[in-house]
């Protein structure tokens, strides 16, 4: 008998189920319980359950409805295969080789036309998919098709349209039949297994080993699903148990937008009837109590078209129903005022009395049983969630995070804000959560890189790609490198010039001139070079040696190496086109070169190799034996890897996290709908324009959009005391109020029509609705550290934000404020080194933390370099100036010397391209000439280094300053740099001509620029150990806090302070002149770089204040302005 029990209840449906397994057992112990189910998160749930009533549940088979029901054509019927060759996949293969030789015949014009210029037949693949996914729906849905076109019969309804699916259809069928495959299909064979049980007055032999089959909680079935179970149920018990949100019968009520299409349409009619010049006199009314009767409960009707429809198909079949599984909901709450409505298909408040709220049921103001969430972004509405949970756990301790399920449209887009903000969360904060139905891809890391490797033919092959597939930790295990060697290998790529192209060839693939520089073959030929010979040696074979990889760093390089030949050769194979067995054994031997699987990935690298297996069965089913390009090949496998699923941990006992899909409407106490936003929920597919089935529906035909309504109506049916929801309804770059999903909408349309708050019965019905609506819907703030989140009565739990939010719109504290450190300094201040002490001074506050707090705040690493240089910026054309300048110093001048010159930089990879590299030489090498014009003269008489050993008198008794000072000439010291003297400079070169002075060598200093030369004269011994005494003091204090000196800054202010004639002013008008110069240098500009922006320097002195200024000129005219006034310039 087939049955069919209905119920509001998915608990009590489980419950029959259970009791009529205990209450009548199976005659045979070891045969199977058949229960089928739409999803294996319903299979799940349905085990759970059972075992907990059961004690235990076994032996039970889960099959979905498809699979069943062709297992029992397979028993019932003779000759039917164990697999249909007409499945999806297998006509797709078959189109492949039938649909080419159709395209000559007039009715397929339109598709020859879409097909030309098809190199690589991928456009054939696509479309031979498309049409095979149209010909399984026809399969389902539309099977009297199918039939007359293979007994060459015409279809009335579609009246001469798209002719060619007829006959596309035929040459298939016939196609098959050649291969000696079998005909039969699941159109076909309906009818015939339909037939062939209503035959039988006993049970046939293909049923012998089945006594029942359970039907559990699938919303919707196709027509045909349902007349083959009905079938079956002549012989064996089959159960429907069907969740019925309604306990009347609503098969054949419609909703608003239809009765209003229905009345125009009406009165279209009747005022044709009436002629164009004679108005209708009377119209339908959209309000009246006819409507009111077809649309019963607004939200039903809107959302339920997919359950009504099935409803009406269950009702045509006139099997036995039992309807008394109904379960009457209590009217405590919102949330339940809503089921209650719905289950007794009534509307509330009264449709025709719309101007006041006499009718509306009353609802408590402290009511959260429904609540919608406005955010800003998708991270913001995971980080309210989490807050809101921890405030439902905190409020309710018998909720648990098992009883909370949070759904979400696409959970990939929300996948990374999910773990970012549940995963982060503090111990104190942390809520078990899993996150289930990510796709394959986006859950492994092995499946996204072996789909990019399948992308090399094509793509650039930049360096940043490619370290970022060695980067994967099976790809690094496999070439052996641990990760120290790998972020050396990153220095390496840089450094040697690799930019993208795995050799010359890369570049003709793109239509380009042959480029071998910045290639990685350039750049590894480079390494290798570096382990047999010094750079200094010159060119060997035009390629220039890279000198990092030196002794036990050849190891490193040869790893590099492989990886760089799997690549190659994988490129290469990937390239040509092969049959489908060649490229299994291609595919797979990429995948075993590339990837070093442990414990843990195994299960990426089975299922990339079940894949490949399917495919070839595919193949072998389809007849297809032709080559195939990678196009193909790489569409198949990006379609199959990224539709499957590594790991499915719904009801792992954790708050689920999952899609919106079918049969996740289990049970839950909390029910959670995230991204419910316009246009992204329900989700729309448009048809493709050949579908014949679009815009001829017919009851029990799916529909993405309908479904997702009526997923949307299930989670609010399953959610057992709250329902949360949430959108992104306001613009994070304007705050622009963007709409919620048409869902949303309908929903707070209902609450405000239809309830109003205790004691607001008497206002108006619009107003009394939006404030109900204003205790539903919460506006939350744009960042988490607003003051908003922590000062409303919903208050956030993130902690880490709270100092902030009472700091909005402050300035930090000061770093140590005017305290110091109390401890010793760790140097031993005794004995200094002249090094030490010029490193100190470059930057104080930078030596402080470095070397006192024993802290480092690298410089974030910018973007890997993936383009060949075209043109240098300006750190690289001072870097440039000055190899230059030290080739000439130490060579000369020469031509010879200087193509020598611009050869090395070449094949450095450090000049831009072709002849725009030496464009780029040619405009720096005047400069450095006439520099070097400036120097060749200071050269001559070369002297040795000056040792200096200094007894320097200070506070805390004498230091020995210690170092060497040379570039020593007979003019004197020498000095200079490719580039403008900076502040640095002019302060180094004055405290080593103390040093000299001090030592008793009375000759001059000069630094040398681009811009100017410097030159400092001497000063008696004694004024130079006064000065000495002067920095080390400050070097000693320097050390216990940080010192206001910024050289940069400072120079700025003190040049504004001196006028045309050397003079020192430091007047009001002077000063304030001099506080906007340094300002300016303190913050930068559009081209330049503040000194404020230094990571130092911004951590103790976020901005310049004017007390900070003033310290800092005040540090300038005793650290810097002694070093300006001994200047002697020279033009």
């Amino acid at each position: 008998m087939f049955t069919v029990y209905h119920s509001n209840q998915l608990d009590l449906l489980k419950s029959l189920l259970v009791a009529i397994v205990q209450q009548k057992p199976l005659d045979n112990p070891f045969q199977k319980e058949i229960i089928l189910v739409q999803s294996p998160g319903m299979a799940q749930w349905l085990k759970l359950e059972m075992a907990k009533e059961q004690g235990i549940v076994a032996n039970v088979e889960f099959p979905l409805p498809a699979t069943f029901i062709w297992q029992m054509f397979t028993h019932i019927l003779d000759g039917v295969p164990q697999r249909s060759f007409f499945n999806k996949e297998a006509m797709t293969w078959k189109l492949m080789k039938v649909l080419p030789a159709m395209l000559d015949e007039p009715d397929f014009a339109e598709l020859k036309r879409y097909l030309e210029d098809d190199i690589d037949q991928q456009k054939l693949y696509q479309l031979a998919g498309k049409i095979a996914d149209i010909y399984d729906q026809y399969l389902v849905y539309r099977p009297e098709w199918i039939k007359a076109w293979e007994n060459e019969k015409p279809v009335p309804e579609l009246e001469e349209e798209k002719n060619w699916q007829p006959l596309l259809w035929q040459a298939l069928y016939d196609y098959t039949l050649q291969q000696g495959q079998s005909p039969f299909h699941r159109a076909n064979l309906y009818e015939e297994f339909i037939d062939t049980l209503s035959s039988h007055s006993s049970k046939p032999e293909g049923l012998a080993g089945i006594e029942r089959v359970f039907v559990f909680g699938i919303s919707a079935l196709p027509p045909r699903y349902l007349d083959a179970l009905k079938a079956l149920g002549q012989h064996v018990d089959v159960h429907y148990m069907f969740t019925n949100p309604c306990r009347y019968f609503w098969g054949d009520i419609r909703d608003k937008r239809y009765l209003a299409k229905r009345a125009a349409a009406m009165d279209s009619r009747i005022s044709r009837t009436n002629g164009d010049d004679e108005p209708a006199q009377f119209s339908l009314p959209l309000g009246g109590e006819d409507d009111a009767a077809e649309i019963g409960n607004s939200l039903l009707a809107s959302m339920g078209k997919l359950g009504r429809d099935n409803l009406l198909l269950i009702s045509e079949l006139q099997c036995h129903e039992v309807d008394q599984g109904f379960v009457d909901i209590p009217r405590h709450s919102l949330l339940q005022q809503i089921q209650a409505d719905i289950l007794d298909l009534i509307e509330p408040g009264n449709v025709l009395e719309t101007l006041t709220s006499q009718s509306k049921q009353e609802i408590s103001p402290d009511d959260r049983s429904v609540t919608i969430e406005v955010c800003h972004s998708p991270m913001r509405e995971v980080e309210v969630l989490h807050d809101r949970l921890l405030d439902m756990l905190e409020s309710d301790p018998s909720l648990t995070p098992r009883d909370i399920v949070v759904m979400v449209a696409d959970i990939n887009a929300y996948s990374p804000a999910i773990q970012s903000v549940f995963g982060n969360a503090p111990g104190e904060r942390y809520i078990p959560f899993s996150i289930s139905d990510r796709s394959a891809d986006q859950e492994s890391p092995i499946l996204t890189t072996f789909l990019r490797l399948l992308g090399l033919p094509d793509s650039r092959c930049s360096a940043a790609e490619l370290l970022e597939i060695l980067e994967v930790p099976s790809v690094l295990r496999r070439f052996g490198f641990d990760h120290r060697q790998f972020e050396k290998v990153k220095f390496w790529v840089e450094e040697a010039g690799i930019r993208w192209g795995l050799d010359d060839q890369t570049a003709t693939h793109f239509s380009l001139p042959d480029q071998h520089q910045n290639t990685w073959q350039f750049g590894l030929n480079r390494m290798l070079l570096g382990y047999a010979m010094p750079s200094e040696k010159g060119l060997y074979n035009d390629v220039l040696a890279y000198d990092e990889v030196q002794g036990l760093e050849a190891d490193v390089a040869g790893k590099l190496g492989e990886f760089f030949r799997v690549l190659n050769a994988a490129q290469t194979a990937l390239t040509q086109t092969k049959i489908g067995e060649d490229w299994v054994q291609t595919l797979t031997a990429l995948f075993d070169d590339m990837f070093a699987l442990d414990t843990d990935e195994e299960l990426a690298g089975r299922l990339i190799r079940d894949q490949l297996d399917n495919w070839l069965t595919q193949l072998d089913d389809a007849g297809f034996s032709q080559t195939l390009s990678l196009a193909i090949v790489r569409d198949y496998l990006k379609e199959k890897l990224g539709g499957e699923r590594v790991s499915q941990r719904f009801l792992a006992g954790q708050v689920n996290f999952c899609t919106l899909m079918p049969m996740r409407s289990i049970p839950f106490n909390v029910v959670c709908l995230l991204g419910m936003n316009d246009g992204d929920y329900p989700r729309t597919i448009a048809p493709v324009g050949f579908d014949l089935m679009a815009g001829r529906t017919r009851a029990g035909d799916r529909s993405r959009r309908d479904d997702d309504r009526y997923l949307f109506l299930e989670a609010l049916q399953s959610a057992q005391q709250r329902l949360y929801i949430s959108y992104v309804g306001r613009s994070v770059q304007d705050n622009s109020e963007k709409v919620p999903s048409v869902l949303i909408s309908e929903l707070l349309d209902y609450c405000r029509q239809g309830y109003c708050l205790q004691g607001d019965t008497a206002l108006p019905e619009f107003e009394s609705g939006e404030k109900l609506l204003s205790c539903l819907v919460h506006n939350n703030p744009l960042v988490p550290f607003s003051r908003v989140a922590f000062s409303s009565e919903r208050q956030s739990y993130a902690a880490e934000w709270l100092p902030a939010a009472k700091g909005e719109g402050k300035l930090a504290a000061s770093f140590l404020g005017e305290q110091a450190l109390t401890a010793e300094s760790e140097a031993d201040f005794g004995i200094v080194e002249l090094a030490e002490l010029q490193r100190f001074w470059r930057l104080p506050v930078q030596y402080f933390f470095n070397r006192r707090l024993k802290v480092f705040f690298e410089a974030p690493s910018g973007a890997m370099e993936d383009v060949e240089p075209f043109a240098l910026d300006n750190l690289q054309r001072y870097q440039l100036r000055d190899a230059l300048l030290s080739h000439v110093i130490e060579h000369d001048d020469s031509e010879e010397s200087l193509n020598r010159f611009f050869q090395l930089q070449k094949a450095s990879g450090a000049l831009p391209l072709s002849h725009f590299g030496e464009l780029t030489l040619e405009s720096e090498q005047a400069g450095i000439l006439a520099m070097y014009e400036r120097l060749k003269p200071y050269f001559s008489e070369r002297r040795q280094p000056l040792e200096i050993n200094l007894s320097i008198p200070t506070s805390r008794g004498t230091v020995l300053l210690q170092g060497w000072l040379d570039e020593r000439y007979r003019v004197g010291r020498v000095l200079f740099r490719s580039g403008k003297v900076r502040a640095r400079d002019r302060l180094a070169a004055w405290i080593d001509h103390l040093c000299q002075c001090a030592a008793g060598d009375m000759t001059e200093t000069r630094f040398i620029g681009v811009d100017e030369e410097v030159i400092l004269t001497p000063i008696p011994a004694a004024d130079a150990v006064a000065y000495l005494t002067f920095y080390l003091e400050q070097y000693d204090e320097g050390t216990e806090r940080p010192m206001a000196y910024l050289p940069n800054t400072a120079l700025a202010g003190l040049l504004a302070c001196i006028d045309k004639k050397g003079n020192w002013s430091d007047d009001d008008v002077v000063r304030d002149k001099a506080k906007i110069k340094m300002r300016a240098a303190f913050d930068g500009g559009y081209i330049t770089t503040g000194e404020g922006e230094n990571a130092y320097v911004r951590r103790v002195w976020p901005q310049a204040s004017d007390q900070l200024l003033d310290d800092v000129l005040a540090w300038g005219e005793n650290v810097l302005l002694p070093a300006l006034n001994a200047e002697k310039k020279e033009d």
